[in-house]
């Protein structure tokens, strides 16, 4: 687990989120394992609509689910990281926030292990 350069700002998060990172890094290995086992999904080949230059048409090209992952991962930290917790998939990353409004922080700041089961 690392961020993607040194613009990216870990040192400040609250607690619950830092402890849960670790859990987030065993989501993902999950869900990797998981999709490894699984078939690659193809959504089209000489079919569909593409724009008017696609080799679709001319049997030359393919295109490949990507969703199965990112929807994977979700899911296995929905569970993993509990109530207070919400995970959005987003176009090219998932959004993962602690939601004090489904469950409140912990007044002392300590991160709440209770909801991390990872």
């Amino acid at each position: 687990m690392q961020p993607k350069d040194a613009s990216v700002n870990l040192t400040d998060l609250h607690p619950e989120v830092s402890a849960a990172l670790p859990i987030m890094e065993a989501a993902r290995v999950e869900a990797l394992e998981r999709l490894q086992r699984e078939d690659m999904i193809i959504t089209s080949g000489k079919d569909g609509k593409h724009s008017a230059a696609s080799l679709h048409y001319q049997g030359l090209a393919v295109d490949l689910r990507t969703k199965d992952f990112a929807q994977v991962w979700a899911a296995i930290l929905e569970r993993d990281l509990g109530p207070g917790w919400d995970v959005v998939v987003e176009a090219d990353h998932l959004h993962v926030e602690r939601d004090p409004k489904k469950k409140p922080l912990d007044p002392t700041g300590r991160p709440d292990t209770g909801a991390l089961t990872g």
